[in-house]
């Protein structure tokens, strides 16, 4: 059993073949989780560039059983393994994987090795640990069950995603109209984008494991998805003087207009949007940051508006379970969490 570095471009796409094998089939698995590995593997964006992103395969007789990419980022002190996948009983292949994480750690003098992180919380945090019978919806990690027992006995941090019938979470709501909601005009799409970006740095910048992003990050993030937003989908709130003091971004499950297990091309999904958008029931509240307890619920308030009766639920992405403002108001308007996640944490020697 060897580590190979992947190097080529025949190597990445062995990579993306061994992911798409492993979850073949899987009823629960959405290929639109490949967007951002597939940002990382090749840097397509900004921030993938300026991260240090090292895919390995872990073989066994020329087979591959486990493969992850150590990634790091001068901004954040913890040496990263994401993307992390392998196959059933191969322990010895993850502490490979984890003890070259070591030595690569002690390379560039960092104290800590992080596993669960894909570069940037915004590309992604946390090993699914329960509800693997539920489809995964877009933009939330999915892997098999099992992992989670490669990495007991680790220190972790846990995380939740919520999810709850629209008119459940209704009741919880209360008069607004103390800020002015408006939609964004995606025509200036990477405008709002970095409005979007700089009430982050503002509001969500102390969220665990959160470092600064530099600009364009979230347009080249979201621009792949830039066809299938309308301006409804990203809300900001300005107060009397014009201030922008919160943001939203929602947007229809993609996921559940895809069959699990099944590898689309751009095409397909493009197809699959024309053909049964109209049969998308759950809406994603993807990310939100509010400088006020306050404007986050006038943000709730349009959300719930703008969606109307088109959506039956809503889910939310994830939520440190150690940031205890934003688990409270998760509880409150979606109540016990839906999804658990994990992130592990091990000393560099």
């Amino acid at each position: 059993m060897k580590i190979e570095y992947c190097t080529t471009k025949a190597q990445k796409k062995e990579y993306i073949k061994y992911r798409n094998a492993l979850y073949a089939g899987d009823k629960s698995y959405v290929c639109t989780s490949e967007f951002v590995l597939l940002d990382t593997l090749f840097a397509n964006t900004d921030f993938a560039r300026e991260c240090e992103v090292l895919p390995v395969l872990v073989k066994e007789e020329k087979k591959v059983v486990a493969q992850a990419i150590y990634i790091y980022n001068k901004a954040l002190p913890y040496l990263q393994i994401g993307f992390f996948e392998a196959d059933k009983d191969q322990q010895d292949a993850v502490d490979l994987i984890l003890k070259e994480a070591k030595l690569l750690a002690k390379q560039r003098e960092l104290k800590q090795v992080v596993i669960g992180l894909n570069g940037h919380i915004s590309y992604g945090v946390g090993i699914l640990t329960n509800r693997f019978d539920y489809k995964n919806s877009f933009d939330s990690n999915y892997n098999k069950y099992y992992y989670k027992e490669y990495f007991s006995g680790l220190q972790k941090q846990t995380l939740s995603t919520y999810r709850q019938e629209k008119k459940v979470m209704e009741q919880y709501l209360t008069v607004g109209g103390r800020y002015r909601i408006r939609k964004a005009s995606l025509k200036n799409f990477y405008e709002e984008a970095e409005l979007m970006r700089s009430l982050c740095e503002q509001t969500i910048a102390k969220t665990y494991l959160y470092f600064p992003t530099k600009a364009g990050h979230f347009y080249q993030l979201m621009r792949d998805l830039r066809p299938f937003l309308k301006d409804e989908n990203l809300l900001f709130a300005e107060d009397e003087k014009g201030n922008t003091v919160g943001f939203l971004f929602w947007h229809p499950d993609f996921n559940q207009m895809l069959n699990g297990g099944k590898h689309y091309s751009t095409l397909g999904i493009a197809a699959a949007y024309l053909l049964r958008s109209k049969k998308i029931e759950n809406a994603k509240l993807n990310a939100m940051g509010t400088l006020s307890p306050r404007v986050t619920s006038e943000l709730l308030n349009e959300l719930s508006r703008v969606m109307g009766d088109r959506y039956k639920t809503l889910e939310t992405n994830f939520v440190w379970d150690n940031n205890l403002p934003s688990t409270h108001v998760n509880r409150r308007f979606f109540g016990e969490p839906h999804r658990k996640y994990e992130v592990y944490f091990y000393e560099v020697d």
